[in-house]
């Protein structure tokens, strides 16, 4: 059986990015990745202006009592003063050159239509310099980043409308079983409802489509594989139970069975397949099937949007409660964070579905470890953090 990386590098070299592009409004963009360098249309600030509520004066004048001739706010009319003279202005106004520095209010007494400026004012003081956040032209956001809410108000600000994402990869998704019926079907004693198919289909970053539930059959299976899709993953038929013929469907239709099994609980039984397009095929085990979509699919899609980061990240944190375990398989384990630290989970079989909707995240403990201890530093990981190179994430 595949080691989790091993399967992670095969399931990445074999998928190319998408080179599909779109031009769309900018209040549309959310959760879309960049297709181009956004870069600065100016300089932020576009002029020098007054960090704050103040005085504007000369540095010769610190100490010393001066005349407040003028006062201005954001956006009015830039005024200049002399030797001996002060102006009051406000958060944001323009600060014309031969303002040295501003004094906050609070610093400066003020007698009628003068004022007494301290005597520890430096040069520059709560001036915000011309370009000080960025120049114009600098990149501010890069190809293959994922847009969201800072990032589309950043855009906003630069004035620009419309933008270059990456089309979103068609996803086709195919749950096979006799047993198994949609959520909004009847079921009897001995049938589950399909959870799994509903989970993928709030990936945001790909336009997902899902099938009726196919029964567990091979001519059937056959005849839903769409190679039109950029990816299609199915679950459930990829054991070596009796009515378990996923995988032998996918290759009597030509595909290139790369691996079966994974080294890792749970979840072993996983498949990926290449032919026309790509097919990722999980289990039908609740639990197992989300873990594995995390663990591998959601990488490949994000490599297959477009995003440059789709390598796995995690923070590293302590345990707060101690765990024992049977060694020989990578086992990922829900955990729950806390304000000290993360809380092992002991549920986390294959078939249980509350798992997932509990916990913030998992940690993957190497095969070798038998009991995880309380206070133990883990790589804990919660499948929001991304990289753009590949970190080793099992903890030890």
């Amino acid at each position: 059986m595949l080691h989790i990386y091993e399967a992670q590098k095969i399931l990445l070299k074999n998928t190319q990015p998408t080179t599909k592009i779109e031009i769309i409004p900018i209040e549309n963009s959310i959760n879309r990745v960049l297709a181009e360098d956004i870069k600065a249309t100016f300089d932020m600030p576009r002029f020098d202006n007054s960090a704050m509520d103040g005085y504007g004066i000369k540095i010769s004048d610190v100490g010393k009592k001066v005349q407040l001739i003028h006062k201005i706010f954001a956006g009015d009319k830039i005024e200049s003063i002399k030797e001996g003279e002060c102006i009051k202005i406000m958060t944001g106004a323009k600060v014309d050159e031969s303002i040295e520095a501003v004094v906050p209010v609070e610093f400066v007494e003020v007698y009628e239509d003068y004022i007494q400026i301290p005597n520890d004012v430096k040069n520059k003081a709560n001036i915000r310099p011309k370009g000080e956040e960025f120049k114009k032209d600098e990149i501010l956001l890069q190809k293959g980043e994922v847009l969201n809410q800072a990032r589309i108000s950043l855009i906003a600000s630069l004035g620009i409308t419309h933008i270059k994402v990456y089309q979103k990869p068609k996803v086709l998704v195919i749950p096979t079983g006799n047993e198994i019926k949609n959520y909004f079907e009847t079921i009897n004693e001995v049938e589950h409802f399909n959870s799994s198919s509903l989970y993928f289909k709030f990936e945001e970053l790909a336009e997902v489509s899902i099938l009726d539930v196919v029964g567990d059959d091979i001519e059937t299976i056959k005849q839903n594989i769409d190679e039109s899709y950029d990816l299609i993953i199915t679950t459930g038929g990829v054991s070596k139970g009796d009515a378990d013929f996923t995988t032998e469907a996918f290759k009597q239709s030509g595909y290139d069975i790369k691996f079966s099994w994974i080294a890792i609980k749970p979840g072993k039984p996983f498949g990926f397949a290449v032919g026309k397009n790509l097919a990722c095929l999980l289990t039908g085990n609740p639990l197992a099937a989300v873990f594995n979509y995390n663990l591998f699919v959601k990488p490949l899609i994000r490599k297959l949007a477009g995003c440059k980061d789709y390598y796995i990240d995690y923070l590293e944190l302590f345990t707060i409660n101690s765990l024992k375990r049977k060694a020989g398989r990578d086992e990922v384990i829900p955990v729950n964070l806390e304000s000290n630290g993360v809380k092992l989970s002991s549920k986390r079989g294959s078939g249980m579905i509350s798992v997932t909707s509990k916990s913030d995240g998992v940690i993957i403990i190497d095969k070798s470890t038998w009991e995880i201890k309380e206070n133990s530093k883990v790589k804990f990981i919660d499948f929001n953090r991304w990289s753009r190179e590949f970190k080793e994430f099992i903890s030890e």
